[in-house]
């Protein structure tokens, strides 16, 4: 009989093993922001890994992100891996509508990605999530922005920046700079590459992608490379501009002073108008996490506001902002920094009798 082929050992790409003596550590990083969140009254919710297809892409045929499907079982609809633990909220708040608000929940679990592998960015990721429901408040808004800085310095970080926009000021770009509104998504899809490849890049694609003239390019660089510490005066720092984005600075304003009060130091955070998410149902305040000693690795603690993601699935707009700590990201940052450190074992001594009265 001919030898069955040996099938040899070894993963997919994207995805990754976490053997012992990394896990212990990573256990324990969840352990520690578990606990900051429940120190804060966030409640713990789980949401199955598979949502009908239609829940995640909100019916839209022409969604953009990459999502795992299954096939179609019998009697079933189109079936997928969430790619996130929002949009599970949202379905969540929509079909328990008794659940009282405001609701602050948690959820600590898995999301897949049908996207290419990068450096810090797997196919399947473990997120942190926390999302006030209900609450239409800037306070709300600061809330999850200093449970985020609080759960950073818990894990034992300190070199870091918390960066704050508002999707209203970004939305206002095509009636300042003067281009069609439905160009908006493909402009702030390059525009969230700043940090990546530079300002100069950046004019390079939002000509040859989204054609817009060096005219609209220049308006559009001026104000998304604004930057605004606690301490200036928001208005004054746009400007001529400042007329088009009232709402917008009003909202980071009630931020600032919020934030402040909760007790976030001056020095710990900025307002970068560069700051765009790449998620399109953000409707207001978006902010990143970023490590000073390791630019390169992107955000590890994002989110924002976005108050018409429950209205997908026919209730009523419900305001809600979260904010969600990338584990597997902030993980190897850590570990690289020498935050974190490998566990042979979880107990510290082990004691051994080998008497004969000891013997099983």
């Amino acid at each position: 009989m001919p030898k069955k082929k040996k099938i040899v050992p070894g993963l997919a790409a994207g995805f990754r093993d976490y053997l012992p003596e990394e896990m212990i550590s990573r256990q324990r990083m969840i352990d520690i922001i578990r606990a900051s969140f429940e120190r804060y009254g966030f409640l713990p919710l789980d949401t199955p890994g598979i949502e009908r297809l239609e829940i995640l892409t909100g019916g839209d045929k022409d969604f953009k992100k990459q999502i795992f499907t299954t096939s179609k079982a019998r009697g079933d609809d189109v079936l997928a891996l969430r790619f996130d633990l929002t949009v599970p909220l949202a379905r969540v708040i929509a079909q328990y509508p008794g659940i009282r608000k405001p609701f602050k929940r948690y959820h600590i679990g898995k999301s897949w990605r049908g996207e290419k592998p990068q450096v810090g960015r797997l196919r399947e990721f473990m997120q942190c999530d926390v999302d006030i429901v209900g609450s239409s408040s800037m306070m709300a808004d600061a809330e999850v922005i200093s449970l985020g800085y609080e759960t950073l310095r818990a894990l034992g970080v300190r070199n870091f920046m918390v960066r704050v926009n508002n999707r209203k000021i970004l939305g206002a770009l095509p009636k300042i700079a003067k281009f069609p509104e439905k160009k908006i998504g493909d402009v702030l899809r390059v525009i969230d590459k700043l940090d990546k490849i530079g300002a100069n890049k950046v004019k390079e694609e939002l000509a040859s992608e989204t054609k817009l003239s060096k005219e609209q390019i220049a308006v559009v660089l001026s104000i998304i490379e604004t930057k605004i510490t606690p301490e200036e005066n928001i208005e004054k720092a746009f400007g001529k501009y400042a007329p088009f984005l009232k709402e917008g600075i009003e909202e980071l304003k009630q931020l600032s002073a919020h934030c402040t009060a909760l007790g976030m130091p001056k020095d710990a955070w900025i307002i970068d108008v560069s700051i765009a998410r790449g998620l399109g149902y953000y409707t207001g305040p978006i902010f990143e996490m970023t490590l000073d000693d390791l630019p390169g690795v992107g955000s590890v603690c994002s989110g924002g506001r976005y108050d018409g993601l429950v209205s997908k699935f026919g209730q009523a707009s419900i305001p809600a902002v979260g904010i969600s700590i990338g584990l597997d990201r902030l993980f190897a940052a850590l570990t690289q920094l020498g935050i974190i450190e490998k566990a042979p074992s979880i107990s510290d001594a082990l004691f051994l009798n080998f008497d004969k009265e000891s013997e099983v």
